[in-house]
Order: C-alpha cells, then structure tokens, then sequence
C-alpha cells in the first residue's frame, strides 16, 4: 500500500527520493536565512493586502507555525497562504503595479506564466529554484504559494459530480504541465526509486495522451471546473494536499480572519484555526517526530544582499 500510495502521488514519491547532485535539502544555516527572506515576502504580501482591502490568511504549515510556535515551525521551508477567489483576482490585477518591482508571479488561468495550479509570489534577485522550474525560463527565486479559496455546492451529489470533474481536470493539468517541463535531468532524479520511476511515468503518460490542447488550457479548464459563480457558506482549498474534497468546512471557519503572532508581527489566520488545523494535521499540537517532518527539494541558493536569519533560540 505505501508502494502505491507513493507511486500514485508525486509529492509522496519525492519525499522518498535521495538528494542528487545539485538537487539538495538546505541545510540549517540556510534555512534560517531562507526563513527571513519569507518573512520579508509576507509582510510585503500584507501590506498590499491591508492597502487594497484583500483578504489572505495563513495556510497549512505557515498557520500551524503561528499557533503552536509563535513564527514559523522551527525546520519548516516553505510558505503557503490563502485567498479567497475573488480576492486573489484582485491580487494578481493589482500585483504589477503594487509588487512588481520587487517580485515576480506565476499563476493559472492569467496573464501570468503558468508553473502549476497554485498562484506563487517570486522574490527577484534570489535563487531556490524547485523541481518544477529547473532548468526553465520560469522565475527561480525563493517563492511562496498562494491557494485559492473556492466556493463548493451545498447539494452532496452535485458536489461530488464537481469535485470529481475538478481533480480529473486537475490530474490532467499537472501531468500535461509536468511534461512539457520535463527533462533529463527531472528524469534520471526520480527514476532513482521504484514509486519515483512509476509516478513519473505515468505523469508522462497521461500528459503525452491530453497533450492534444496545452498545459494552459487544461488549467483553465481546471479553474472553470472548480470556480463557482456564488457564495455557498461551504468553502475548500482545491488544490491543497487532500484536494477537493479533503478541506471543504464551514466558510466561517475560514472568514473573517483573526490575528496570530508570527515572529515580530501578526499575520492573518483563518477565523477558527483550531478547526482548520485539525482538519488539516488532526493533532497539530504534537510536535511530530523528525521522520514524520516535510521537506522539499531544492536546486541552488542564494539571496543575494539581503539575506538575514531567524533564530529559533
């Protein structure tokens, strides 16, 4: 079962696979310093947000950091936050004109490049490129994710239909994506496992037999599948770790968001993070053991002037 399960899901079968060459966990000085380059991200991120009435909120391990750690969880990596969908429309139609300058975005269904179905913010003039974007003319720098918060049909079986139709249309998306960025070197790293070499090819497969339309119509198909024309009161994250249908909750579970600590400042949290984060994690307050912990693959570092650390003394 862990076989398939690894098999069948990308993110798993990486977490299995062996560093290789320049395609490295950071180690912890560079953690740090990459942590305060994320804080500067966020900060920049809130301000535009409070500036222009957008609403965000910490997601996944960024709000887990603030409830439990105060910051961020001492060997966390990555940065994910929510938006609701009408507000990250708004987001990406202000984002030139109010953090263009300083950062770069990719994001589905835009005017933007396409990376994957999750919309990320790029700190330009830094390098921690991913998977995804190596070796491409994607940006590289060190990025956050930015998740759609989607309204989902009160009515179980239309749900069920919608839901479906989305991760069939998502599936196909990410793999005809994953193959027009494929290439030798993406290859001979996941083909260093069983699972790894299984997931691969079937990523390649599926995205070689929808490649008859682009990458970039897929995900728009995929948002139009997801997308939904009014508020319910049942909001989900469709594209975070259990998809569809793994985070769909009350909307005042997610809005309006309250205050957390995290570090020096208080970032936006869903409204009732308790439910949130046991929905996500079950019980988040256990500190889990260094095996249980999530890491991602990283090739090159470097943050330029402005690199700085947090401290986790």
């Amino acid at each position: 079962m862990g076989f398939l399960k690894n098999a069948l899901s990308t993110r798993r079968a990486m977490q299995e696979l062996p560093p290789m060459a320049e395609i490295h966990y950071i180690n912890d000085e560079e953690l740090r310093q990459l942590q305060g380059c994320f804080l500067e991200i966020i900060k920049d991120i809130d301000r535009v947000c409070r500036e222009n009435g957008i609403c965000y909120m910490a997601a996944g391990g960024t709000a887990l950091g603030s409830v439990r750690h105060q910051g961020f969880i001492p060997w966390d990596d990555d940065v994910d936050l929510l938006m609701p969908r009408p507000d990250l429309q708004r987001f990406l139609e202000i984002f030139d004109r109010t953090l263009g300058d300083k950062y770069e975005i990719t994001s589905p269904a835009s005017k933007y490049p396409l990376e994957s179905m999750i919309t990320a913010v790029y700190k330009k003039g830094t390098v921690k490129a991913n998977l995804q974007t190596m070796d491409t003319d994607l940006p590289q720098g060190v990025h956050i994710d930015i998740f759609s918060i989607e309204s989902v049909p009160v009515n179980p079986v239309a749900r069920r239909i919608k839901g479906t139709l989305a991760m069939g249309a998502q599936y196909i998306a990410v793999s005809t994506l994953f193959r027009k960025l494929s290439n030798e070197k993406k290859k001979e790293f996941f083909f260093q496992t069983p699972a790894g070499r299984v997931n691969y090819s079937l990523r390649m497969t599926v995205g070689a037999l929808f490649s008859f339309l682009p990458a970039e119509v897929w995900a728009r198909l995929f948002e139009r599948a997801v997308s939904c024309r009014k508020d319910t009161g049942l909001w989900a994250v469709p594209t975070d770790i259990k998809h569809y249908f793994g985070h769909i909750m009350p909307k005042d579970v997610y809005y309006p968001p309250i205050k957390g600590p995290f570090v020096d400042f208080e970032i936006n949290l869903p409204h009732n993070p308790d439910a949130y984060l046991e929905n996500q994690y079950g019980d988040y307050m256990t500190i889990p053991p260094e095996a249980g912990r999530e890491k991602h693959w990283a090739i090159g570092f470097d943050l330029g002037e402005s690199a700085q650390e947090i401290s986790h003394d």
